[in-house]
């Protein structure tokens, strides 16, 4: 779902996406630009697993200015270079994954270490300095667990670094817990939740829709 104006906070199955959020270390205020969930449905019935909410800062505006007044839909289109001008844009950026059934920190980092691995081999992009980065988050996510009402966030100070931190409840945490600085892995893993094709194809609608809306 894209938010053109978001008064106040949005609460989303327990998950509350305000309107700005500010990073920690940061004193850069990241505006909400939508969510969306990753769920499936089991023998009739839909289990939602994360709910998913987009930020980035207003420096956006200045990068992706070559796309104002384009439509969701067009910035969304097959080949039509949005994406990668999104994710490679010098603006920070941040998700806050809440997390509604709970999963097992390794599952999530087995299930991230795949998928992220194979889109950059794909792109012949997998050399040893990418597999240490996607290896170190892996061993991150070994020490946690991810029950219901915690919280992953991701954080992007720049498209070359990727900042973590788990919560156990909906707030920000004081500091990220991890930082990886390999430009490949960090936009490859920002691809693989929003880009032309998302994990969560519904977040990457919202994204499309609250980018448009911040350049129109």
């Amino acid at each position: 779902m894209g938010v053109d104006r978001l008064a106040s906070p949005l609460v989303v199955d327990s998950v509350e996406f305000p309107a700005t959020i500010s990073a920690p270390g940061s004193s850069e205020s990241l505006r909400f630009l939508g969510y969306g969930m990753t769920d499936m449905t089991i023998e009739t019935i839909l289990v939602k697993f994360t709910a998913i909410g987009v930020y980035a800062g207003e420096e956006l505006k200045t990068q992706l200015k070559a796309w104002r007044g384009k439509s969701a839909s067009e910035l969304t289109a097959e080949g039509s270079g949005y994406f990668k001008d999104f994710v490679d844009a010098p603006a920070g950026k941040l998700l806050k994954i809440g997390v509604i059934k709970g999963i097992k920190g390794n599952q999530y980092g087995g299930t991230l270490e795949s998928s992220i691995r194979d889109r950059l081999a794909y792109d012949d992009l997998y050399e040893e300095e990418e597999e240490a980065a996607v290896e170190s988050i892996v061993a991150y996510f070994d020490t946690k667990n991810l029950p219901p009402g915690s919280v992953i966030f991701f954080y992007w100070p720049s498209p070359e670094e990727l900042q973590i931190a788990v919560t156990s409840d909906d707030k920000l945490p004081e500091r990220f817990e991890w930082t990886v600085k390999n430009k490949n892995v960090a936009t490859y893993l920002l691809h693989w939740y929003i880009g032309a094709k998302p994990m969560s194809e519904t977040t990457q609608a919202a994204v499309a829709q609250g980018v448009s809306a911040l350049l129109a």
